[in-house]
């Protein structure tokens, strides 16, 4: 599955040239991964009342473009890997042109750990979180697959 967030860009995400600011992609890659594993039927809370965490302990962005001040974004998010205890997932990030086409302005990676809550060590993933969140391969999540490691290198 990829997940697609639309977020507007605000004048406070900018800089004096009414670019994005860099920092705030690894926001947006945050809202698109917590819409992805609700859509897979899981929110950060219940996780949370379950005892786990899930902090991100790796993340990478290449950016290709620039977006700006009012824009309209597009957030793509999909799980690339799921080990015992690690999630891996990719983003790619348009701006919609004014000719509604899309432009590919950043590509990103985040991983994150299964902590237990008490005591913060790393765990296994839980059952319910593997039962729920699968890789469901297409054409389209392959051509997000090739993106991801010909630009990240990865």
């Amino acid at each position: 599955m990829i997940d697609e967030t639309f977020l507007r860009v605000r004048y406070s995400e900018t800089d004096q040239m009414g670019i994005v600011y860099y920092a705030n992609y690894f926001v947006w890659m945050e809202v698109g991964r917590t819409n992805l594993i609700r859509n897979f039927g899981i929110t950060y809370k219940e996780l949370e009342e379950k005892g786990f965490l899930l902090p991100v302990v790796y993340t990478s962005a290449r950016f290709i473009s620039p977006a700006y001040y009012d824009d309209e974004i597009v957030v793509q998010s999909a799980l690339i890997e799921m080990t015992k205890t690690k999630l891996s997932i990719g983003y790619r990030i348009f701006r919609i042109t004014s000719q509604d086409k899309r432009e590919l302005v950043c590509v990103g990676l985040s991983d994150l750990v299964f902590l237990d809550k008490e005591t913060r060590r790393i765990v296994r993933a839980p059952e319910f979180f593997v039962n729920a969140v699968k890789i469901q391969k297409s054409p389209e999540y392959d051509k997000f697959i090739e993106d991801i490691q010909k630009i990240l290198k990865y």
